[in-house]
């Protein structure tokens, strides 16, 4: 059994030195010196965002881009709060924003996020897509910045890096820690040409990819549209280059979750749209659910000579793309609290999968699914 488990820790080494490799690689990817003066449409999809709306909408005024070449779309998707109106008072009369309606859930692809996505989309004029969230800060050099990495007409899908934002609060922060920890680890993944993860409040794309692909009409839903539509595209290698820069100009920042419910709700649907991916996402999820399994429960069965050197093992890994990814993003807030994230991580890593023992329903915005 101590071979066993000691084994487990090798592969687990390795596999995170392969992930620094694609690291590496999506650190170095290509991006223009100069400014790309494509157009480009934003689109923000609101569900009952009354409360965070117009801090995003902010942020959006003041992005850095040639006023000709942007457009900013805000979908209201079937909101039964106040969002709609205080995206017309926040925009006032701009010709910047364009409000719509998500248009009514037509098929079984189109529904929810998806759809309101959709319908931006249908009506934007940008040659590059950008899509945050309402719960989102963008930085000011957000579009110049990552327009620069369509540096050639292949590159159909660039990801970008999600912060919370710091209040100082010790949940928060393990939320942040654990954001920029699963973000590096899809970085690499896309570096190693594996698809395992993005983030959909900061993702951009070609919408002539879009259209060909055939958009969300023809992906099968998923509670993680993001993931999906990375999904999609990743299938047409041959056609298209997907980028995933650790970049702190393109860095964009969003609320915590304030309540361990919101939190479970958010893991849970993550973790229902991560199962929909590749036997490399399944080899990684099963080595870091026996690591945290180890972690928290291995002194019980292991000698505590075997326990400490599997766990070094572990931190050590995790390290190997933990460090560069806060150091790219310019980030130092890791080490005081990395030994809670340690515990934090593996307790809901080690609860999520029992969960769904209890029923496969997700909450997403008021909306089951």
């Amino acid at each position: 059994m101590i071979y066993l488990f000691l084994g487990v820790s090798f592969v687990y080494l390795i596999l995170f030195v392969l992930l620094l490799n694609g690291f590496i690689k999506s650190s170095n990817t290509s991006k223009l010196v100069y400014p790309n003066n494509k157009s480009v449409t934003i689109i923000v999809a609101s569900r009952n965002e009354e409360n965070n709306i117009q801090n995003c909408i902010n942020s959006l005024i003041n992005i850095d881009y040639p006023a000709h070449l942007l457009e900013i779309i805000l979908v209201d998707d079937k909101s039964t709060d106040n969002t709609k109106s205080v995206m017309q008072k926040a925009t006032g009369n701009s010709n910047k924003f364009i409000i719509l309606d998500s248009r009514n859930d037509t098929t079984n692809n189109l529904i929810g996020k998806p759809n309101a996505i959709d319908t931006g989309v249908e009506s934007s004029t940008g040659e590059i897509i950008f899509i945050t969230d309402a719960d989102c800060e963008v930085p000011v050099n957000w579009v110049q910045e990552t327009i620069k990495y369509y540096d050639d007409d292949n590159v159909g899908m660039v990801c970008g890096f999600t912060n919370i934002k710091n209040n100082k609060l010790l949940f928060s922060e393990l939320q942040s820690i654990d954001w920029i920890y699963l973000l590096a680890m899809a970085s690499a993944g896309i570096g190693l040409n594996k698809t395992l993860s993005c983030i959909g409040n900061n993702i951009t794309f070609r919408k002539n990819v879009y259209i060909e692909i055939g958009g969300y009409q023809n992906i099968d839903f998923s509670v993680t549209e993001d993931l999906a539509l990375l999904k999609k595209i990743s299938q047409h290698k041959e056609n298209y280059v997907i980028k995933f820069p650790i970049d702190p100009e393109c860095l964009v920042k969003t609320n915590p979750c304030r309540k361990i419910s919101e939190l479970y709700n958010q893991k849970k649907r993550w973790f229902k749209g991560g199962t929909e991916l590749n036997l490399f996402r399944y080899l990684m999820g099963f080595e870091l659910y026996v690591m945290n399994f180890i972690l928290i429960f291995g002194l019980i069965f292991l000698p505590p000579f075997v326990y400490l050197s599997i766990i070094s093992i572990k931190i050590i890994s995790d390290l190997l793309i933990t460090i560069p990814a806060y150091r790219k993003l310019k980030i130092r807030k890791l080490f005081i609290y990395y030994p809670f994230f340690q515990i934090y991580f593996a307790l809901y890593g080690l609860l999520l999968p029992i969960s769904f023992l209890f029923g496969n329903k997700i909450n997403w915005k008021g909306r089951k699914f």
